[in-house]
């Protein structure tokens, strides 16, 4: 029973000694990289009581800042209402036409909110979703503060185009 157990504990040692695995001071190495702001975090920059930022890089260093691109679609009006929350009683603060592209950067626990970042220019322009500073890793996971609008929208009307 014994011999059995040792020889068990050595072939589960020798198979997790051949998987790939990461180490965590590669990640750490790379987070940091800024000694003035250590932690990653940003300051919220929203006013408005009750805002939620649209959080990025949820998919850790690896990936892309939001992992998902989408198509507003199947509105029941002519434009899709942006608010500051995942909830309906949050203020609204923007509305996009139908076919305006969005970056999908975070959900809501009930997945009914898609957290998106969306160019305005670009959504006149009907050129797609414009560069807003998501399509590539960022270090970690921080509140979106670039150079595009953010928001939350019921994830009923986004389909989802790419991620």
């Amino acid at each position: 029973m014994i011999r059995t157990l040792s020889i068990l504990a050595i072939l589960t040692l020798a198979a997790t000694g051949c998987s790939d695995s990461t180490q965590v001071s590669d990640d750490l190495n790379a987070s940091q990289g800024d000694a003035s702001n250590p932690t990653g975090r940003t300051a919220r920059v929203d006013s408005e009581p009750g805002a939620r930022a649209v959080r990025i890089g949820e998919g850790g260093p690896r990936f892309d800042a939001c992992q998902a691109v989408g198509k507003v679609a199947g509105l029941r009006s002519a434009k899709l209402d942006v608010f500051i929350a995942p909830f309906d009683s949050a203020a609204k603060k923007d509305t996009l036409d139908l076919g305006a592209m969005v970056y999908i950067c975070s959900r809501s626990h009930d997945q009914q909110w898609f957290g998106i970042v969306y160019d305005n220019a670009a959504e006149a322009d009907a050129t797609g979703a414009g560069d807003c500073g998501v399509s590539s890793p960022v270090r970690t996971k921080q509140d979106y503060d670039g150079p595009c609008e953010s928001g939350w929208v019921e994830s009923n009307f986004v389909k989802l185009v790419a991620g």
